[in-house]
């Protein structure tokens, strides 16, 4: 039995447009879990941003605002649980954008019911929640799980990512990420700052450097009092990999100015650095400015549609191209010993990573 309840949902009301899709085999039949500002965003990009795919599903607690997205979406069927959403035959593939303590049980039970999920991150709680998924994945022996690091799919980080690919700057020696909110509700705790920010610079890093995370050490400090005077808002790591190389992370979850994330390889030839905001710039009562982004929606709104496009596009041509459940737990196990490390005060080192078969690449280890 669900533990988000049971049999509270409707079936769907099938238009004519509906129905078309539904008759159309090239097209995906998508299930969106959560309806907040994330899910939202990815049940409409699924409406009207994609050809090869169509919203068939929604699922929240909140059954009116469901509803109501529901509506502007060609009127999906809605769910209170997301585990009917899951099990719906005519459901093909999941995305699930619901609060993160649920990542885990609800890709858990995609998996039961072999059904391809885009999972928002973090994967699940810990490293120890992903690895139970990655177990999962081994034992069914087929990779159906997608983690949601859309910054792989952000063009100014792919144009990075090409730089270093070409040589331009030589072998990337070292690595530096900032990532900064513009405010941040209380309820936050340190912690939470590693596992739902921090988590994606972990990503970029092992993206770019195609290395493994070895040790860790982090600091931080309390710069909003709202928040509570234990909490570090304000973070900075820093880290070494298995092949030598450094990185650093600032993550600041109340900048109080705007959300800004940006990254720099440094290589023994020259640098790469993301492209700074391409806005136009004001010049008014002796200051020059240039708008920033509010938030991640807005920022990476571009890369949430290139990678639900590529997410199905792969799901079609049974291929695996994205980040997967490894990645996953791979970015949690750096997440813990971050946590670690800013709650003892000393570098913390990374256990080290071998990759089940089927996520191996030519640069890891086998674990079985």
């Amino acid at each position: 039995m669900s533990e988000f309840g049971r049999n509270d949902w409707r079936r769907p009301r099938i238009n004519e447009r509906e129905e078309a899709q539904v008759q159309d085999p090239s097209q995906m039949a998508v299930g969106v879990v959560g309806t907040g500002g994330m899910g939202a965003m990815h049940a409409e990009n699924v409406h009207n941003m994609l050809a090869n795919a169509w919203l068939a599903a929604v699922a929240d607690v909140d059954s009116a605002r469901a509803g109501r997205l529901a509506e502007r979406c060609g009127s999906a069927a809605v769910y209170s649980d997301p585990v009917a959403l899951i099990r719906d035959d005519a459901v093909e593939a999941v995305v699930i954008a619901s609060p993160d303590p649920t990542h885990l049980p609800l890709v858990l039970e995609c998996l039961e019911n072999e059904k391809p999920v885009l999972c928002e991150k973090p994967l699940a709680g810990d490293a120890g929640g992903a690895l139970e998924i990655v177990q999962a994945e081994v034992e069914l022996g087929r990779k159906l799980v997608q983690v949601g690091f859309m910054r792989r799919y952000d063009p100014q980080h792919v144009a990075v990512k090409e730089a270093v690919a070409s040589g331009s700057i030589g072998e990337p020696m070292l690595f530096k990420g900032w990532h900064r909110n513009l405010d941040q509700e209380p309820g936050l705790d340190s912690a939470a700052v590693v596992t739902n920010s921090t988590i994606h610079d972990l990503d970029s890093a092992r993206w770019f450097l195609g290395e493994e995370v070895e040790e860790v050490y982090a600091t931080g400090v309390n710069t909003a009092t709202k928040l509570g005077k234990d909490v570090l808002d304000l973070q900075l790591i820093q880290f070494s990999t298995t092949g030598g190389r450094l990185g650093t992370i600032e993550t600041n979850v109340v900048s109080g100015y705007g959300y800004e994330v940006g990254a720099e390889l440094v290589g023994e030839l020259g640098t790469v650095q993301i492209a700074p905001p391409s806005g136009a710039v004001v010049r008014r009562d002796r200051t020059v400015s240039q708008r920033v982004e509010e938030d991640w929606l807005q920022r990476f709104h571009e890369a949430y549609v290139i990678e639900l496009r590529s997410w199905i596009e792969s799901l079609g041509n049974s291929t695996s191209t994205g980040p997967d459940a490894w990645d996953g737990y791979a970015s949690l196990v750096v997440a813990d010993a971050c946590i670690a490390s800013l709650r003892s005060g000393s570098p913390q080192k990374v256990p080290t990573l071998k990759a089940p078969a089927q996520y191996a690449t030519e640069d890891s280890e086998v674990l079985w």
